[in-house]
Formats: C-alpha cells, structure tokens, sequence
C-alpha cells in the first residue's frame, strides 16, 4: 500500500516544527497548541497521527535508541568508528540531534550516557597504559567522566550548528580523551 503524499507531509511539518522549537525551549515546555501552529496544520492533523507530543517523539527515541545500539555493537568498541558514524547519522538526521541537545528528551541523555560509559569503560581503560593504574574504582570513575565529556561536547556541537564536519569532532574528541 502507497502511503498518503498529505500524511507524510503533515508528519515532516509537524517533525520540522519539533526540531525549531527545541532549539527555543525544553521539550517539556513545548505545548501541543505549538506545535502545530509552528507546524502550519490544525490539530485534527496532529491526533490523525499521535496521541500526544510523547507519542510523536516515542518513534523517534525508539529509532534513535536502536540505531545507537547498532552502531555501538556493530563497530565493538572501536571508538573512533562508532564516533565518527554517531556523528554522521546526527548531522544527516536533524530531529535526533534536536533530541540530544539539551532541551532534548531527558530519556534520550540517560540512554547514551549510558551507551557511551560502557563504550568508553571496554575501549579506553583496558587499551591505554596511561589508564591502566587507575583500578577498578577509577575506571567506574573514569568512564562517567569522560562519558558526560564527550556528551557535552556533542551537545556543544548540536548548538554551534555541526560547524565542524563529523570528522573533525571525532578527532578533536579522541585528542581530549587521549
């Protein structure tokens, strides 16, 4: 079955209106009267698709929380690869990196700081000599530390627009830990 050229348009408005209005405010302060203002379509138009704005972004995070996943397991712990492609997929898809900004969903952060502390603990601490003292206490220390760095740099690079490529980032990153 075809899909419906309207449907889709009214999903891509109603996703393009998310996305702007993350860069202005929490997700929790984003109303659904808002949305579909900013969106352009009524709110029948909205309920025709969701139920409410967490339903509407529940795909989204659900999407967003898979690929992670792959992308993290597909790349086994080679953090430069999972980096790298992390941020190709953030810069081709606008709405995940609205998502991860700091207005994004709180979900959302929990979930790859959580990915990027296991990553982070099983590529950095084991492999360089100059982690390798720091015992077990130090790596649970160590990997949170670095994880909440990296995600603030991430975020930092959300805001500044991706003004550098998802290369450079990514070796910019891999300095800093290193």
């Amino acid at each position: 079955m075809a899909s419906d050229p309207r449907k889709d348009k009214t999903k891509i408005a109603l996703r393009n209106a998310m996305i702007s209005l993350l860069q202005e405010k929490p997700f929790d302060q984003i109303s659904t009267t808002e949305l579909v203002k900013t969106a352009g379509v009524s709110r029948s138009g909205f309920y025709t698709h969701y139920q409410d704005k967490y339903d509407m972004i529940e795909a989204y995070q659900r999407t967003l929380f898979n690929t992670i996943q792959y992308v993290f397991e597909k790349n086994n712990g080679n953090l430069h690869a999972t980096l790298l492609e992390t941020y190709e997929f953030l810069e081709r898809n606008k709405i995940y990196a609205a998502l991860l900004s700091e207005n994004g969903s709180k979900e959302i952060h929990q979930f790859i700081l959580q990915k990027l502390k296991d990553l982070l603990a099983d590529s950095i601490f084991p492999h360089n000599p100059r982690h390798h003292d720091v015992g077990k206490l130090g790596a649970i220390y160590g990997s949170t530390y670095f994880a909440n760095a990296v995600f603030g740099v991430t975020q930092a690079w959300i805001r500044r627009n991706n003004k550098e490529t998802p290369a450079q980032i990514t070796e910019l990153l891999l300095e800093l830990i290193n």
